[in-house]
């Protein structure tokens, strides 16, 4: 994969993304040349040791037993599952984030493209547990959770790279948490995590550990940085890293685990150019949530109504979906703010802004309201597009 297609944000660690979002949402599953690219350490190829990399499992559930699983062992012996699943960086619209409130966010200022949906081949997470002792009554689940780490590289803020998610989520019968060895029906690419990644559909794309090397089950949380330091939805008020340490804001937050609710503007045309009062435009963009998409809404004129659009694309229960509809705009000239270059063609040209919200099967509704927070992280304030006419 040439990294030539992102627009890259960072070299040591590389963290890159695409810089077109009309292009990326061409694509129902994200070709590996759009994939964001999201890393916390260098990354490794580990081509070499493919043969000999093992996973250990481990814990201190009663009665369950320690296991190393060879990987290419782990593939022969459990069933191969595929799931279509959106993997998303909880820092997705951090930019609009800052651009929006006027307040300066801590980390990469990304923009709207870190999302990528794929086709993920690989092994339950379930299964492997099951053959390790897990019982699979949920009774005995509660209360624990299952630690992910990778020591495969020394990370920015600590010794390795981790997270945790609750164990009843990997043991549900409707899930899908997996060990991965594929994306896109080809092995994974050492910048996606090859030989074996976490993939935890429905939930942000921290949780999904690259080159994962072991599993615990525990009873607290990971103790890992980037589930006690790093990837919390910070209250308004904590306003520096120094406050949130000495008030224990890190202590007192819950970590941000499954997806929000939310939807982005990709695109914005003008479809009738000869009518100087009214307009037709037609507006593209993606939603994603936990749970699918149900309705998307657009509006031109700042939410006093809203136009449900057609979702042309949804696939499963943990995709992204893409969505385009088209909204006929009156022009008043008196209400439209002027572009700053006047006039073109002896036509006064003017700005015409659409903004989005989702809602999904569960219930939950995007958070257009969604606040300022110091970390930038879990931004669903209401996707916004302009277009010049």
């Amino acid at each position: 994969m040439g990294k030539t297609d992102l627009r890259v944000l960072g070299q040591t660690p590389l963290n890159a993304e695409p810089p077109c979002l009309v292009e990326l949402t061409k694509h129902t599953i994200t070709p590996l040349r759009l994939a964001y690219a999201r890393n916390h350490s260098v990354i490794k190829d580990l081509a070499s040791e493919f043969d000999s990399y093992t996973v250990k499992i481990d814990g201190e559930m009663e009665g369950m037993e320690e296991k190393v699983l060879n990987v290419k062992d782990m593939i022969a012996s459990f069933p191969r599952k595929v799931v279509v699943a959106a993997l998303i960086c909880a820092g997705n619209r951090r930019a609009k984030m800052q651009e929006n409130t006027g307040k300066e966010v801590r980390g990469i200022k990304w923009s709207e493209g870190t999302i990528a949906n794929g086709r993920w081949g690989g092994v339950l997470l379930r299964d492997i547990l099951i053959s390790a002792g897990i019982p699979e009554q949920v009774d005995a689940q509660k209360g624990f959770h299952v630690c992910f780490a990778s020591n495969v590289a020394p990370c920015e803020d600590d010794s390795c790279y981790g997270g945790s998610i609750p164990l009843e989520e990997v043991m549900s019968k409707d899930g899908a948490v997996m060990l991965a060895y594929e994306m896109n029906d080809e092995p994974l690419t050492p910048d996606h995590g090859f030989p074996l990644r976490v993939v935890v559909p429905g939930y942000f794309g921290m949780r999904w550990v690259k080159w994962v090397d072991r599993i615990t089950i525990s009873r607290n949380e990971s103790p890992n940085f980037y589930q006690q330091r790093d990837y919390k939805m910070l209250p308004e008020c904590v306003s520096s890293p120094e406050k949130a340490i000495k008030e224990d804001w890190w202590g007192r937050t819950p970590a941000m685990q499954r997806l929000n609710c939310n939807s982005v503007v990709a695109h914005v045309q003008c479809l009738t150019l000869a009518c100087p009062d009214q307009k037709t435009l037609k507006v593209t963009g993606y939603a994603y949530s936990h749970s699918p998409i149900s309705r998307v809404e657009i509006s031109a004129d700042n939410g006093e109504t809203w136009h449900e659009v057609r979702i042309t694309y949804q696939e499963g229960s943990w995709s992204w979906s893409l969505w385009e509809g088209e909204l006929v705009v009156d022009i008043d000239v008196d209400a439209l703010e002027w572009a700053s270059h006047g006039q073109r063609n002896g036509r006064s040209k003017t700005k015409v802004t659409v903004i989005s919200r989702a809602f999904d099967q569960s219930g939950s509704a995007q958070d257009t309201d969604c606040r300022w927070n110091l970390r930038g992280v879990g931004f669903c304030g209401v996707g916004v597009g302009s277009v010049e006419v």
